[in-house]
């Protein structure tokens, strides 16, 4: 037992020098006391509690989920940089602590250059908005200055998110694409007049597309979109044009009118033409077979008249051969001749036939 005296204890350099420093360290301890003890466990377990709590916390913040209708890339916290396969497919997984899902429209999206939202197909709580500017300023290729209302639809390509984030961010993008946008259709109507814009737009759409497609498709850069739905809607031209493109129109639809009615008048000409010469043609084939007829009643009548007369001929050879050797033949011929009539005569008839 190690006795340590008050005058010791008033003094503790000194006591320290007189206890042996085997037994320091239980006396260390005997000091110590038991509310100290009691401190040290405290300690561990709230250590405990708050790993246990933040391991929870840390697993909950590091499993995002993802929606429907959307692309993402993994964000890797202490690098700063992405993983090169996008994420595709929605639901749930596990990500890590501090990392994150940078998130990018899957399905199509509109992009409008108009000076009203009527019309816009999207409300303020979609989570990728339309894309809403004013009328593109662009000019013709006769140099009139002219505000272009155009809208399309565009679609990122997964395969292209990865260099889309190195080379526009997670939200610059939006911006680029409207400069992308402007600059392929100021180009395309810097190509046609501005009649052209009243009287085919078909080709200068055409062409606005090519150009759209040609900006927006750009894979060595990381830039890959699906272009389609071009509509261009209203070309709003300087008043003085407008009021000569209306007299132009004017005088267009009457040399319309114009032509269809001469091309009226031609085919009502031609039905007549057809007509009249069918009505010849009738006229010459009914013609024609009465004068065929004509023909061959003629030469009827004539190889008829022939026989009558070759017939009559020979009747009258055989009564000249008759009365050849009297001395009056004729007066011998009407006496026979009265003979005859008197023989064939009938009662009932007032004339004699010969």
């Amino acid at each position: 037992m190690l006795y340590i005296s008050p005058v010791d204890l008033c003094s503790p350099q000194c006591s320290l020098d007189r206890v042996p420093k085997r037994s320091y360290h239980s006396f260390a301890l005997n000091a110590m006391g038991i509310e100290q003890i009691q401190v040290f466990k405290a300690c561990g377990c709230f250590c405990c509690c708050f790993w246990t709590i933040f391991a929870i916390v840390a697993v909950i913040l590091s499993i995002k989920s993802m929606e429907q209708g959307k692309y993402a890339v993994h964000l890797i916290w202490l690098s700063q940089s992405i993983l090169d396969e996008p994420v595709t497919q929605a639901g749930m997984r596990f990500i890590g602590l501090g990392n994150a899902l940078l998130e990018y429209p899957s399905t199509f999206q509109t992009m409008y250059f108009t000076s009203s939202t009527r019309g816009v197909q999207a409300t303020s709580q979609s989570a990728f908005p339309p894309m809403v500017k004013s009328p593109i300023r662009a000019r013709s290729a006769d140099g009139l200055e002219m505000y272009v209302t155009v809208s399309f639809q565009w679609k990122l390509e997964p395969q292209a998110l990865h260099g889309l984030y190195y080379l526009l961010g997670e939200e610059g993008y939006d911006d680029a694409f409207v400069r992308f946008a402007r600059a392929a259709i100021i180009n395309t109507c810097s190509y046609y007049p501005a009649d052209m814009y009243f009287t085919n737009r078909t080709l200068i759409t055409a062409r606005m597309l090519e150009d759209l497609e040609s900006n927006f498709k750009q894979p060595d850069k990381g830039l890959e979109c699906t272009i389609q739905g071009l509509q261009l809607q209203d070309v709003d031209l300087p008043d003085q044009f407008d009021v000569e493109i209306a007299n132009t129109q004017t005088q267009l639809q009457e040399l319309q009118v114009a032509y269809a009615e001469r091309v009226e008048r031609e085919v009502a000409l031609q039905t007549e033409l057809l007509v009249a010469t069918q009505q010849v043609l009738r006229i010459l084939e009914t013609q024609s077979g009465e004068s065929r007829g004509y023909l061959e009643l003629n030469g009827a009548q004539v190889d008829q008249q022939l026989i009558f007369q070759e017939r009559q001929a020979v009747a009258n050879n055989e009564i000249l051969q008759i009365f050849e050797n009297d001395t009056d033949p004729f007066e011998r011929l009407f006496e026979m001749m009265e003979i005859r009539m008197l023989e064939e005569h009938q009662v009932d008839h007032l004339i004699f036939s010969l």
